[in-house]
């Protein structure tokens, strides 16, 4: 698929440039090397609509000490990328405060193609304001949506979360969780993660009319929890279910299992 003319690190480094006060990497505090946390991962998941594949999601997390930066891509593919060609790239940078992660910039470009027609939409969230581009419209400027970058929500927190106020670049809405299991082991066949993980049962909450159920299962990779598995639930029409990743040639392909 045909990526976006801005890549992740051109995406960053005009975060950097428009928003260079906030986001230079602040100076160490008189915190010991031996109290310095540093930390990178790289992380893909393959998305399938029942046996459908529908799209991949990239994220790339590295926290050094409290401050984290998180860029990715999510792509359509198979017959949903023939129909609607919709493809994104975000970048997240914040801190952690009592563990949790909290936006200080975040963006997100979006292309869409439909019956050969291109847009563009581009969402930049810097200090109290909302920057709105999209083709063929002028710019659009609105107050800052209280609350995290819904890619923060998901990727930058290592545990299941109560609540959250979580926007998706112009709206906020509520992420609820329902309940949690931390020994949910998962199978998910060769070349993803299977093992031991915490399931998180969340609810989306955009407002009284929409509610989406979403199911996050977390697991310890490189020394941190990052989710492994994220299912979406859809009415009527089978689950979304994006798994990670993880190349295991030894291990026989088996099919998806949860206990």
């Amino acid at each position: 698929m045909e990526r976006l003319a801005v890549s992740n690190k051109s995406a960053w480094w005009w975060i950097v440039a428009i928003a260079s006060g906030l986001l230079l990497i602040q100076p160490l505090n008189s915190q010991s090397l031996d109290d310095y946390y540093d930390y990178s991962v790289s992380l893909h998941y393959d998305g399938r609509l029942g046996p459908i594949r529908v799209g991949t999601i990239e994220a790339d997390l590295s926290i050094k000490n409290d401050i984290y930066e998180l860029e990715g891509s999510i792509t359509g593919a198979g017959p949903i990328k023939r129909l609607l060609k919709w493809q994104g790239e975000f970048a997240s940078k914040g801190v952690f405060e009592e563990g949790r992660p909290v936006t200080q910039a975040y963006l997100l470009l979006e292309r869409e193609e439909n019956k050969g027609k291109v847009e563009r939409k581009t969402v930049l969230v810097h200090g109290s304001t909302t920057y709105i581009s999209e083709t063929g419209k002028p710019r659009v400027e609105k107050p800052r949506p209280e609350g995290i970058d819904m890619m923060s929500a998901i990727f930058a927190n290592s545990q299941c979360a109560d609540e959250m106020v979580v926007y998706d670049g112009e709206d906020p809405f509520v992420i609820k969780l329902k309940s949690r299991d931390s020994n949910k082991k998962l199978r998910q066949g060769r070349k993803y993660f299977s093992g031991e993980t915490e399931l998180c049962r969340y609810e989306f909450i955009y407002d009284e009319d929409e509610v989406r159920k979403v199911d996050i299962w977390i697991a310890e990779i490189q020394g941190r929890g990052v989710p492994v598995r994220i299912r979406i639930r859809v009415p009527v029409i089978p689950d979304g279910v994006f798994k990670l990743r993880m190349p295991q040639p030894d291990e026989e392909e088996g099919e998806d299992s949860t206990s």
